[in-house]
Formats: structure tokens, C-alpha cells, sequence
């Protein structure tokens, strides 16, 4: 029957039928639909035959038959089939079965076809245990007819065809009905992952968004007609943006140099983006609604469309105002503290020459008084190249003399040695007599200066420092090797990167400011050499400087 199945369910219960897929509404309909059907079918069937036979209502059996149907269809349409167990179900295909044949007994089974349509029922909706009970009652009701009427040449013909086509039917009707269950069950599994991907590409799509409208750059997507495809919260916040009419101007308007001209229509980053016009980091001032001004950077990058998604091209604005404000700001403090520092220094200078133009100082004294002499005259030499502009001028090449790191290292070390005394650190210097490199020995120092006081600085007390050197096929290394707090491997390959700080550094008291070690590699660089760093937190560090040897060619 073409009706929608309230009966199949994963799950075989008592009778051998599988529970109920459909909803207690669907039950309810089910049952009756098929219920009424067969009802009717027999009703307008006995209709008929009572207007061309009318004596078969005279027999018993008939009418007894064409009252156990109008009586199973009223408990059919009375019955609240939801809260009725399966097997109670399942007797009402059954009753059916022996309505029909109280229909078709003592009437040479002439009414028997009407078992097509309880078989079919059972086979559409329950067990195959079940099918073959009901096609065994047929197999008993037409014996007992035969017995009771007397057999004749056709009864064992009428047996096997009425049983076998019965039996055909019920099987077709099954295996239909398993393979309408499995398609369906096919289809929702199929739907429920389909609803599955929407939710989840939905959710992807407010997420994007999200983060999207968490970012402090400004995105517009545009088609290549000029249609606006999406915003931004940022790009409508900088800009004043109506949601409701994007394509109207903002409030913010666009000018092509500080407190300069306006920018013509055409020449707006929104109108050539919509062109279609493709731009890298192009600068714009913004004028924005409250009064301020904005520096900004716009780019735009095309987008590969999917198969049924428009040509499209991504605005991108960010914000550099705070970016070119902090430029200033450190240009402004880099002159004035190194304007400022000169004072200090001229004095000490000053008084430093002073007190060694005196013979009656004692020699320790004197060492001392050149080393903070020495120190003053870098720190003077440091502060010339900030005050006359910029890393440029700090930068220029190596001078082509030789620069012997021995020297280099011995000056450094007299400088930290009363601070590696304090600390308890023991400085182990294994050099040859000549270490000569190709460098400038000025920036050289600024390398070994800030190598030897992180190894010192980073050391605990009772720790050890050593410096070994050597020369070999052209090439100078010098490694500083110490037994301090060490670096983590995933801190390891950010220490060149301006401002870090490792995570075992921050966890001591030591202070610092992350710049040493970007400013050592630059200069190694510059010479024309490299550094290696290896660490391994809680053991040590061990920084390798490799330079071109003087008199080499590389």
C-alpha cells in the first residue's frame, strides 16, 4: 500500500516486527488509510453482489465476514493507535485475514481475493515470521473450506495458486518495502548530513564574520560593478558608512596629503576598487566625523571566485596613524636623550682627564679611571651616530683594516669583570696570541660587549663563563660559552626579533629590554660574518661569531 510507514524501527520487538519509524500522528493515518480502504472495497463489493446475488446474505459466514470488518474499522478509527503496543497493531491485519474469509467460505472462495490486501499490509509493515503466519491462516481457511464442503478436482489446484500467488505478492511487497526503508532511511541520514554541513558552513560563515569584525583593519568586498558584497564593523566605523546604502559617501573624507586637497571621486580607494584596479599599500589621510585625522594605508587584492560567486576585489585599510605617530614620538626621544646624554658625559670626561693628569694617583686607580674613560668615549661615539640621523650612518660598511679580537675581547672583559666578580661568575678566556677579522673593531666591541653581558648577566652565582677562539680555512670563530638559565626550544627562534624576550628571561629578575641580540646578529652581518646561538634551558648558551678572516677573500 502507497501509504507512509508508522510501523519500521531498527529494532525487533517481540513479534518479530521492527518498531515504528513515524511520528504517532503518521501511525494513526497509516492504520486508518489502510484500514478504510479494504472497508470500502468490500463494502461497494457487497453492494454489488447483493443487487445481481442477493441470497448470499443468508449465509452466515458472509454476513458474519462483512461485520467483522465494519467492526474492525470502527476500532480502527476509535483505538489512540500511539499508546497501543505493536503486537496489538499487528492483530488488526489478522483480524482482516479472518473477516475475508469468513467472506469467501461456503462461496467457492470467490471472495478470497480481498486477502491481497491484509498479506499486503503485513508484508509492507511487519515481520517476515509475520507474512507467513498470515498466509498460513489462508492455507488453513481454504482446507477447512474443502474439508467442510467436500474437496473437488479444483480444491489442491485452488490451494496452490490462491497460496503461491498470495505468498509472491507478500514477498515483492516485502522486499519493496525493506528497500523503500532503506532508501528512506538513505535519504534522512543524507539529509541530516547535509543539514549537518549547512550548520556547520553557517557557523563557519558567522565566525568568519566574527572575526572579521573583530579585526582593527578596515575590509570592503566589492563586485566588479561596484556592488558592495560585505563590510566590515571597522571599515563602517572609520568611515561613517550607512549599512542600509553603502554605496552612498560617508561622513569621513579622503585626502591625499595631511590637511591637503580632497581627493576626487574617481581617485577614492572605494571607486578604484570598484574599477577593478589592483593597489599596494598606497597612503591616504582620512578626515574622519569627529575631527580627527587618520593615516592610512589601502591595498587591494582579487578574489578567485568560486563557480557561482561573481568576480570580486577585497579593500583593505588599516589604520598606521598610531604606527607613524610612534615613529615621531621615538625620532623625538632619540634626539632628545642623546642630546641630553652629552652633557653628562662631556663631565665625565672632563674629570676623568683630569684626575689622570695626575701622577700621584695610584696605578689600580688609574686602570680604573681609563676604563671608565674608554667606556665615556664610546658611549660619546654611540650617541654622535643617533644624533647624526639614523641606522644608515650606524651601518656604513666595515672599514677594510683588521680587527683583532683578542684585543676586542680582552677590553670587553675588563670592563665586566667587576661585574662577573660580584655575581660569583668565573670568566675562562682560551684565545690565540692574534685573532685577527675583518670588521670594524668599534662595532665588533658593541657584538662581544653584548654577548659577554647576557652571559654574565644570565649566569647564576658560581656559574662559569668561557671564551675560546680560533682560525681556521679563512675564517674566525669566537664562541662565548656560559652555564646560566638557558633558552626554551620554542623561544629559540625568536630571540633576534626586536623586543622578545624569552620566557626564562621574563621569569627572572634580571631586566632588559630584547633589543641585544637583534643588534649582535646585525653587526656579525655586516661584517660579512654569522652567529649561531644554541641553548638549552636550565644547562646554558653557547653564541658562535663566525668572520671572514683578514686577508681573506670571502
Amino acid at each position: 500500500m502507497a501509504a507512509a510507514n508508522p510501523f519500521s524501527a531498527p529494532a525487533a520487538t517481540e513479534s518479530g516486527a521492527t518498531e515504528a519509524d513515524g511520528s504517532p500522528r503518521s501511525r494513526t493515518r497509516s492504520i486508518w488509510l489502510l484500514q478504510l480502504v479494504l472497508a470500502a472495497s468490500i463494502v461497494v463489493t457487497v453492494l454489488v453482489v447483493q443487487a445481481i446475488e442477493p441470497r448470499l446474505f443468508g449465509i452466515w459466514s458472509f454476513s458474519a465476514g462483512v461485520a467483522v470488518i465494519i467492526a474492525l474499522t470502527a476500532v480502527a478509527l476509535v483505538v489512540p493507535w500511539p499508546r497501543v503496543p505493536r503486537w496489538a497493531i499487528m492483530m488488526l491485519p489478522f483480524g482482516d485475514l479472518l473477516g475475508i474469509s469468513l467472506l469467501a467460505f461456503d462461496s467457492d472462495l470467490r471472495f478470497g481475493f480481498f486477502w491481497v490486501f491484509p498479506i499486503t499490509w503485513i508484508a509492507t509493515y511487519f515481520s517476515l515470521a509475520a507474512l507467513a503466519c498470515g498466509l498460513g491462516v489462508v492455507a488453513v481457511v481454504i482446507l477447512v473450506d474443502a474439508t467442510v464442503n467436500g474437496p473437488s478436482s479444483v480444491t489442491a489446484l485452488r490451494f496452490i495458486v490462491v497460496v503461491l500467488s498470495l505468498a509472491f505478492i507478500g514477498l515483492t511487497t516485502y522486499l519493496t518495502a525493506r528497500q523503500n526503508k532503506a532508501f528512506k532511511h538513505l535519504l534522512r541520514r543524507q539529509a541530516s548530513r547535509l543539514q549537518g554541513t549547512l550548520q556547520r558552513v553557517q557557523g563557519q560563515e558567522r565566525r568568519v564574520s566574527q572575526m572579521l569584525n573583530g579585526l582593527d583593519t578596515g575590509i570592503a568586498r566589492l563586485s566588479r560593478g561596484g556592488e558592495v558584497l560585505a563590510l566590515n564593523d571597522t571599515y563602517v566605523s572609520l568611515y561613517a558608512i550607512d549599512r542600509d546604502d553603502p554605496k552612498r559617501p560617508g561622513g569621513a573624507v579622503e585626502y591625499a596629503s595631511l590637511r591637503g586637497e580632497p581627493l576626487p571621486e574617481a581617485d577614492r580607494p572605494f571607486a578604484r576598487a570598484a574599477r577593478g584596479e589592483i593597489f599596494e599599500d598606497e597612503r591616504v589621510w582620512l578626515f574622519d566625523t569627529a575631527g580627527q585625522w587618520h593615516a592610512l594605508s589601502v591595498s587591494t587584492r582579487r578574489l578567485t571566485p568560486a563557480a557561482d560567486e561573481p568576480d570580486s576585489i577585497l579593500l583593505i585599510v588599516h589604520d598606521v596613524t598610531a604606527l607613524i605617530e610612534a615613529e615621531r614620538a621615538r625620532e623625538r626621544l632619540a634626539a632628545v636623550v642623546s642630546h641630553e646624554l652629552r652633557n653628562p658625559l662631556t663631565a665625565i670626561l672632563g674629570h676623568a682627564d683630569l684626575a689622570l693628569d695626575n701622577d700621584d694617583i695610584p696605578d689600580k686607580t688609574r686602570e680604573q679611571l681609563e676604563v671608565i674613560d674608554n667606556a665615556a668615549l664610546r658611549m660619546q661615539t654611540l650617541i654622535s651616530e643617533i644624533l647624526a640621523g639614523s641606522r644608515k650612518d650606524a651601518l656604513d660598511p666595515a672599514p677594510t683594516e683588521p680587527a683583532d679580537l683578542r684585543r676586542v675581547l680582552e677590553a670587553s672583559l675588563e670592563s665586566f669583570r667587576p661585574a662577573a666578580d660580584g655575581r660569583r661568575v668565573s670568566v675562562t678566556v682560551d684565545l690565540p696570541p692574534r685573532l685577527l677579522a675583518r670588521g670594524d673593531a668599534f662595532r665588533l666591541r658593541q657584538a662581544v660587549d653584548n654577548v659577554l653581558s647576557n652571559a654574565i648577566k644570565y649566569t647564576p652565582g658560581g656559574g662559569s663563563v668561557t671564551v675560546t677562539g680560533s682560525e681556521d680555512d679563512g675564517v674566525v670563530r669566537l664562541t662565548i660559552a656560559d652555564t646560566g638559565i638557558g633558552i626554551a626550544p620554542e623561544d629559540l627562534p625568536r630571540i633576534f626579533d626586536p623586543y622578545f624576550r624569552a620566557q626564562s628571561v621574563r621569569e627572572s629578575t634580571t631586566t632588559g629590554t630584547g633589543l641585544g641580540m637583534g643588534i649582535i646578529r646585525s653587526i656579525v652581518e655586516e661584517s660579512g660574518g654569522s652567529l649561531d646561538v644554541q641553548s638549552e634551558q636550565g644547562t646554558g648558551t653557547t653564541v658562535t661569531m663566525t668572520l671572514p678572516a683578514a686577508g681573506s677573500d670571502s
